[in-house]
């Protein structure tokens, strides 16, 4: 008796631990993912004949910024509280005076300066922003 209730809980062990592994390790690829996602966006923020965003925004880790626009992050405001979800980041980016009618920046899907995918990643890099 003794003997099949240690097997018993061997096996619940063993069968609990195996379904975490998976869980775990695509939480790792996620991770992965998004920090690749980041720093392509990064890229493309600082990249003057992409983005460019610094030629308006001042951004940790850039130089020569502009200060046409504000310095980014936000002091006091996050990306997460302004726009809630990164979708209507990315709908800024592409249009920004249909969010806000005067805004001053360029509309980089509008006027397809950016592709969706890439405004997607310049909004992961904001959202990381802190």
């Amino acid at each position: 008796m003794k003997i099949h209730l240690l097997q018993y809980i061997t096996r619940s062990l063993v069968i609990g631990a195996m379904s975490i592994v998976p869980f775990g390790a695509s939480a790792l690829a996620e991770g992965a993912d998004m920090t690749k996602n980041i720093d392509a966006g990064r890229t493309l923020a600082f990249d003057r004949a992409k983005g460019n965003c610094l030629a308006c925004h001042a951004l940790p880790g850039g130089t020569m910024a502009g200060d046409v626009g504000p310095a980014l992050p936000m002091k006091g405001v996050t990306f997460q509280q302004m726009f809630q979800t990164k979708e209507k980041l990315v709908a800024f980016l592409a249009d920004p005076e249909k969010m806000f009618p005067y805004a001053n920046m360029p509309e980089f899907g509008k006027n397809k300066v950016l592709t969706h995918e890439e405004l997607g990643l310049i909004a992961d890099y904001l959202w990381s922003l802190k």
